[in-house]
Order: structure tokens, then C-alpha cells, then sequence
């Protein structure tokens, strides 16, 4: 145990477009062997933890410095250790149910994952665990674990969500204002420079009199700009919508100065202000309602496991 806690795993860089500040500091005396959590027995290291931090630790660092890095990197530490400990709990009720992966389940789900995250390119996987210090059979235990608790949690918690048609009513009913769209229009726009309010009525002229398209319509002094998009229609200029008021798709607004430019706009579509009904929005409802549901049995779950097993933590002062 002379393994002091290094920097790098507590990601206490800072980012390349700041200026430099002062980095935190571990405490002397933290090892990376040192306990984090034991679960019935089985011991869950600093290095373990620092080593499942490891994911947010940039972006971390790229957001915050100083104290404020501090904080959240321990937010993130004790958040990293809870996980642990959960998965944890997981692998001992599933060794306590006496479960067992068939072989082929674990070399599918190893071949899976070799597939997804390098291709299949064996060689950069098995540099990959290289630069990890893992030989491949720590590394397969990894994902067979990995496996037991995605089996698990599909079992306890997935396979047990149950969404009826009067969950998703109760939800559109109460989230209704929700789901309220505000009218919306597609516009095509002529920009010209400003002072040529003359050149621009007569254009609008010839397009409405059906000379010219309105897409047609560019040259050197006027811009064409065609949106896809649909606008709020609240999000415009006033005097853009006051123009578009009394126009019907295909109508042309007479000349608009709005700051330096000027311009004409045609109004393509309008969609009226709405509410969306429940067959519109009801995928987008039971996918919060799986997701609340899913936190809900997970947490109950897993609190049962807490309170059937032994977990004891430890606190570290990471920083001085």
C-alpha cells in the first residue's frame, strides 16, 4: 500500500481554453488501495472508484476549477461509489439466488461488445486493454458481471414496468398545457438595402401580378432567403407580424424597415396555435413514464438489497 492517489485520476486538469489556475491537491496518504466501500465482504477500492469516475472527469474539468472542481469531483466520487455498491449487491443476490450465465451467453455479449465499440478490430481491442493494464480474462470477467447485472435489472425492474392507456390519459390531463403549440409560420424573405422602398413595392407588384415568382425574384439588390423552418410566431419583429395579420398563405407583406434593412416577406404557411392530442404526444408521455417507473422499482429494489446485505463505506479526504 505506497500507491499515493495520483492527479490524473482525479482529473484535475484544466481546460485547454482557460487560463491556467492552481489544481487541487490530494491529500497525502490517500491510496488507490485504500477501502471505498465493503459489501458483504467484498472490498471496493479508491482505485475502483477513481477508475469508474474516470468518464466525467474531463468534462468536469472542463467546466469548473478550483473549489467549485473540488466539490464536484467528490459529488461525482461519492455518486461513482453508490454505483459500485449497487452493482455490487446485484452480483451477490444474483450468486445468492444461485445464478449462472451459459458460457455462449458471456462469449456473445463479449463478442458484442468487441463488435460495437472497436469494430472488430481484435487488434485495437487488444491494444485497448493493454493501455487498460487488463489482460483479457480480468477484462471478460468485467463483462460478464456487466451482463449479470443488465439480466438482473431487466428481471427486478424492467420486465415489471407496466404502462395502461389510463396512465397515459392522467399524464396528457395533467401535463396538458403542456403539449400547447403557439401558431406557427413558414416565410420566405426578400432582403434589400436600405432607402429602396421604391424598387421593392414595385417588385412586390410584379409578383403578386403573377410576373415573377417570389422565389424568382433575386438579384444583385435583392436577397432571397427560403426558411424550412416554422417560426413562433410571438419570436418575430412586431412589424413583421403585424404584416403577416391579415395574410393568407401565398400573401406578400408591403416593404418592411426593420433596423438597417428592408425587406419583403411572403407568408408560405400558417400553422394555428393548438394543443397536440394524446396520439400525438402519447409516445413522447410513456417514455417519461417508463423512465420515472424505471427509477421508481429500481430504487425500491435496490434499497431491499441494502437492507439484506452488510455495506459499510469509507470516507477519504481526497483533497487537502
Amino acid at each position: 500500500m505506497n500507491r499515493l492517489l495520483p492527479l490524473l485520476a482525479l482529473a484535475l486538469w484544466t481546460s485547454a481554453a482557460r487560463a491556467p489556475a492552481a489544481p487541487a491537491t490530494p491529500a497525502a496518504g490517500v491510496l488507490l488501495d485504500s477501502y471505498a466501500a465493503i459489501v458483504n465482504g467484498k472490498v471496493i477500492t479508491v482505485g475502483d472508484v477513481l477508475s469508474a469516475l474516470q468518464p466525467v472527469q474531463a468534462r468536469l474539468a472542463a467546466q469548473y476549477e478550483g473549489g467549485e472542481l473540488e466539490q464536484k469531483i467528490l459529488e461525482a466520487y461519492d455518486k461513482a461509489r453508490n454505483s459500485l455498491i449497487e452493482s455490487e449487491l446485484i452480483l451477490l443476490d444474483f450468486e445468492m439466488q444461485g445464478g449462472a450465465l451459459p458460457d455462449r451467453a458471456v462469449e456473445d455479449h463479449v463478442n458484442t461488445v468487441i463488435h460495437e465499440r472497436f469494430d472488430n478490430d481484435r487488434t485495437s481491442f487488444l491494444r485497448a486493454l493493454a493501455a487498460e493494464r487488463l489482460t483479457f480474462s480480468e477484462w471478460r470477467k468485467q463483462m460478464k458481471e456487466q451482463l449479470v447485472v443488465q439480466i438482473m435489472r431487466q428481471k427486478e425492474v424492467s420486465a415489471k414496468i407496466l404502462i395502461t392507456p389510463l396512465d397515459l390519459q392522467t399524464a396528457y390531463a395533467r401535463q396538458r398545457d403542456a403539449f400547447a403549440l403557439p401558431e406557427r409560420v413558414r416565410l420566405r424573405t426578400l432582403a434589400f438595402p436600405s432607402g429602396r422602398d421604391a424598387e421593392a413595392a414595385r417588385l412586390r407588384e410584379r409578383i403578386l401580378a403573377g410576373e415573377l415568382a417570389f422565389t424568382d425574384a433575386a438579384d444583385d439588390a435583392a436577397t432571397l432567403q427560403d426558411d424550412p423552418e416554422f417560426l413562433d410566431l410571438s419570436s418575430l419583429h412586431e412589424s413583421i407580424r403585424a404584416a403577416l395579420a391579415p395574410l393568407a398563405p401565398g400573401g406578400i407583406s408591403p416593404p418592411l424597415a426593420i433596423e438597417d434593412g428592408l425587406y419583403l416577406i411572403q407568408l408560405v404557411q400558417r400553422q394555428e396555435a393548438r394543443v397536440q392530442p394524446l396520439d400525438e404526444v402519447s409516445p413522447q408521455i410513456e417514455k417519461e413514464l417508463r423512465r420515472a417507473e424505471f427509477d421508481r422499482l429500481n430504487r425500491v429494489w435496490i434499497d431491499a438489497l441494502r437492507s439484506k446485505y452488510f455495506i459499510q463505506t469509507f470516507s477519504h479526504h481526497l483533497f487537502d
